[in-house]
């Protein structure tokens, strides 16, 4: 029930007419005036690369929150980080994105600083991204076994070292389901 208007849509798009209940014959002119608007082409390019630049950083944090969360012991702070991590998680998006929205408006008129634009997108989509990301980085390092990484350390490895060449290959495809 869920896909058929996914399946009606993709349908009509094969449809001469310009009305979608009456059937004008198959057709890909809609297609190719899709890909000669330079608008729409440009919104698609600036979609994607928001997309990869808020997934980058949203998984480099993700992983250090789920590092830090799974690995360190107690820290002053935890308990703030972990709710604050949790938040866009439970949250709905539509109270995040307002809660943001307020957020760089309010800086903006304080400090000056930042425009709204593609920068306080990308600031967003780190956040809410970055919750989803910790969450599948911290399972994966809380059921790995330590003992992999203790044992690199007793054969003279350094915490960096250990990290590089033992956690990382380890945590490296929730790092990737993270993005």
């Amino acid at each position: 029930v869920l896909y058929i208007p996914v399946v009606v849509l993709l349908a009509c798009s094969f449809n001469d007419s310009r009305l979608p209940t009456v059937w004008g014959g198959f057709s890909t002119r809609w297609y190719s005036a899709l890909l000669e608007n330079e608008q729409i082409l440009q919104a698609a390019l600036l979609s994607l690369e928001i997309a990869l630049v808020s997934a980058t950083f949203a998984t480099i944090l993700g992983t250090m929150a789920g590092l830090a969360l799974s690995r360190v012991g107690r820290f002053r702070g935890r308990s703030v980080l972990t709710g604050m991590i949790a938040a866009p998680l439970v949250m709905p998006e539509v109270v995040i994105g307002l809660s943001l929205l307020l957020l760089m408006v309010g800086a903006q008129n304080l400090l000056g600083w930042p425009e709204r634009g593609m920068l306080t997108i990308i600031l967003g989509h780190t956040l809410v991204g970055m919750a989803y990301a910790m969450v599948v980085v911290q399972s994966r390092l809380l059921e790995m076994d330590r003992a992999i990484e203790e044992a690199a350390m007793d054969l003279g490895a350094r915490p960096h070292q250990v990290f590089f060449l033992v956690t990382l290959p380890n945590i490296f495809q929730a790092i990737l389901a993270a993005f």
